[in-house]
Formats: structure tokens, sequence, C-alpha cells
């Protein structure tokens, strides 16, 4: 019943204390028994406000049930933070400087371009030339801050075996200006291609340099200066001894010198002196890295050696040791072909402190070569930090899977976790570098991503 309805009757005063009285409730029940006043003894009469006073007095009020308290807040989550050296999983190659401050460049390195006549007939044939053969990865290539491909033949036009010049057939493999193993020579729209790509600097030093004799080096270097793409390895005939082995990039005020040379040249012989070669005359690239090393212009040195033993997966002594003098000469990175298959990777410590990645062998980028060893390889991601006193130190590697499919007359270079049915090569590579190393291809591009709170590591 709601207090000021009269419409109802009073209720007992035994009920009054249960009740919230107000002055107004306190007048209407006075009202309703007929007691405006009463008089004592004396004939005196109360006054109507201090009766309402007195029956006020008499109702106590229940008070309002306490408020319910607020549920405690939830505990805060724990900040994440960078994994610590000890914390990271074993495996992972880890380097010392990964998380020093400086400015950061990532590089990118594929192996062999080795373009055999089927491949050479599909990129002829196809629109997009030879992006045909790796359109898929292109992405991946031109994520890094500079790519780099070893270049494993001439790119002369009109030139034959022997080296004598005749017309030009354009573009088509004809297997006398344009040819395959053993003596490679590619269509210069190749160098378009690559740049396309997203590929910045390739090594012409390897044993097919020499594929199209001396004028084949002077129109594979003209080819590679019309596509503004870069090179290191060889030198055209003129004016040669004045020319530097190496050639520079810069990046956000990263300056690397990259420098190439090769084991061999298939006997043919080099009359002209085009070529550096790593083990004829190892003694001079030793050199030549001291000399880079000592440039104030010059924060990293990356040598791209073209040495070792076709088809074996592990390097040989004299890979080793001549890695380990270039290190100790002052290279930043080694990143080595020939090959044509992968070969491990090694951190090393030089005498003066110094933590220098080496990766014996890139294998295959591109090839008919179908077999397993020779068709997996990867694309190499080393990230530089240019220090605050100026010297360049690698900071981490990171690699991306790929193989070379085979659909009918069709071949092309894909990254294995965005496909399926090349599980054989995934667990070589793994087995190789190791699950930690490994890249996602659709994941962002950190090369020492454990500094970085939060970072997770690859699920497989």
């Amino acid at each position: 019943m709601r207090p000021n309805d009269h419409r109802s009757p009073p209720a007992p005063r035994a009920h009054l204390r249960t009740w919230l009285l107000g002055p107004g409730l306190g007048l209407g029940l006075l009202a309703c028994n007929g007691h405006a006043s009463s008089a004592d003894g004396n004939g005196q009469t109360d006054a109507p406000s201090e009766r309402i006073a007195e029956l006020e007095s008499r109702v106590v009020s229940t008070p309002s049930p306490a408020p319910e308290p607020d549920p405690p807040a939830p505990e805060p989550e724990p900040e994440p933070t960078p994994l610590r050296p000890e914390e990271l999983p074993e495996g992972y190659l880890h380097f010392a400087g990964a998380c020093d401050p400086g400015e950061r460049v990532t590089i990118a390195a594929v192996g062999d371009v080795l373009l055999h006549e089927e491949l050479q007939v599909q990129a002829y044939a196809a629109p997009e030339r030879h992006l045909a053969l790796w359109g898929g990865v292109v992405d991946l290539l031109s994520a890094a801050d500079v790519t780099y491909a070893n270049l494993e033949g001439p790119m002369a036009a009109g030139v034959t075996r022997s080296g004598k010049q005749i017309r030009d057939p354009g573009l088509v493999y004809d297997n006398v200006v344009y040819s395959a193993y053993p003596r490679f020579n590619f269509h210069p729209s190749l160098a378009e291609s690559l740049v396309k790509s997203g590929v910045d600097v390739v090594s012409t030093a390897n044993n097919h340099s020499l594929d199209r004799h001396a004028i084949g080096v002077d129109k594979t270097l003209e080819a590679l200066d019309a596509a503004s793409l870069l090179h290191t390895g060889t030198r055209r005939q003129s004016a040669s001894a004045r020319l530097p082995w190496h050639v520079m990039t810069e990046t956000r005020g990263v300056r690397l010198a990259w420098l190439a040379c090769a084991k061999n040249t298939n006997q043919i012989p080099d009359d002209e002196d085009q070529v550096l070669y790593c083990t004829r005359n190892s003694d001079q690239v030793v050199k030549l890295v001291k000399r880079l090393a000592r440039e104030d212009d010059i924060d990293g040195i990356i040598v791209t050696p073209h040495w070792g033993h076709e088809y074996q997966t592990a390097p040989r002594k004299q890979q080793q040791e001549l890695a380990h003098r270039l290190a100790e000469a002052g290279a930043t990175a080694i990143i080595g072909s020939h090959p044509h298959v992968t070969q491990p990777w090694e951190k090393y410590a030089t005498e003066d402190g110094r933590e220098v990645f080496i990766h014996y062998s890139l294998g295959n980028f591109a090839s008919h070569q179908t077999d397993l060893p020779r068709r997996s390889s990867v694309i190499l991601y080393v990230g530089v930090t240019k220090a605050p006193d100026g010297r360049a130190r690698v900071n981490g590697v990171r690699y991306v899977p790929i193989h070379v499919r085979q659909d009918g007359d069709d071949f092309r270079t894909e990254a294995i976790d965005r496909g399926d049915g090349a599980d054989d090569s995934r667990a070589l590579l793994v087995e190789m570098y190791g699950r930690y190393n490994l890249l996602p291809p659709d994941a962002p591009l950190e090369t020492s991503g454990h500094c970085r709170a939060g970072f997770e590591f690859p699920a497989r």
C-alpha cells in the first residue's frame, strides 16, 4: 500500500514504525481520525504542529540497504618484455648485438639464376617474361632494403659460343646465341626482369662468366648498366685496371660494399683479367676486403664467393678457411653459391670480437635441376645495424623456404608455405637451418624480432 493513498483504511498504529512518514502524511492521519486538536485537564488545546512533531518522533525510519561492493579489479596483464638471450630456443641463431640501437637495413639474398633451356623457352614466350618463373615470390624479394642474386651466366646479345658477333635472333631460344648448358647465354631482358623483381645487385663472377668470352663479359655489363642493375665480380676489357671490383649500395645512410669472386671459369682463359677469383688468388681477395674495411665511408662489407664443389651439401675445408680469413679481414657477412644445393650457415667470432655471418651456399633460385636438393632453396634475410661507431654488424638472420615446382612444361619458384606438395623440400631446409629461424612468407619481415616485446616464434 502506498503511504499517501487515503482510499485505503489507515494501518494500525503499531505498524507506523515500519513506514517512512513525512509531515504531510502525519497531517493526513490526524484528519482521518478526527483529531485535529485535543484538550488537557486545564482546557488547553495542543497546537497541531506540536502534535505532528510528537507523532513524527515515534516513527523510526528503516535505513536503505547498503550498496553492493564493487567487484575487485582484475589483476593487470603483465607487460610483454623482449626475450633475453638465455630464453631463446635452442637452434635459434642469435647475435650479441641483435637489440643494439642504430640504423637498420635488411638484405634479401637468393642463389643461382640458372636458366636452362626449358626456363628460357618459358620466359621468352610469356608476356611477363622471366617473372613467369618467379613472380610468386617477387613480394618477398622486394620486401628487403637491398636484394642480391647470383647471375649464373652472361647476357650477350648476338654473341655465339665462340665469341663471334652475329645478328641477334631476338627473344627466342635458338641454341646459337641464346643457349644453356654447358655454355649459357641469356637474353638481356633478364636484367630488366630482375629489376622488376626487386633485385638491386648481382654477382657476375662464376664459372659461366666467360661462356661468351671477353666480349660476353662486356655485353653483360652493358645490359646490366642499361637496366640500372648493380654488379660485382667482373669488369670490362678496356681500362679494366682502373675499375674497382666492388660496388656500393646505400640505404638510409648505411653504406655497404659488395664484392664477388669466382672459383674458376670452366677452363676458358681469362686473357683480359676480367674475373676476380676466390681461390686462384685468395690473397688478393683478402687484401681487397682489408682495404675496404679501412675506408671511412664504408660501413659494412658483403662478400659473395662462388666456391665449393657442386652438389655437395657441406662446405669443404678450403671454403671454411677462406671464409674465416675473409671474416678476419673485415667482412660483415659472406653469402656463397655454386654447389647448386644449400649448405649450412655459421656464426664466426673474429679475433677483434665481431660476429660474422657465413652462409656457404644458397643453392638454386631458378633452374631445371629437379631432384630434391637442387630444387630446394631459401630466400635469405640478413639484418644489419649501423652502430654509433659507424660499423655495420649483423643483428639476425631468417629464411623463407622455397622450391622450384614443375607443372608440365612450366617451372615456377614458389614459397613452400604458400602452397602444398613440397613437404620434402621443407623438411630438408628446416633440418638444415632450424624451425626457429624460419620466417613464414606472410609474416612481418624481422631479422631480430625477439628484441620486440610480444614476439612469437613460428609454430612449426
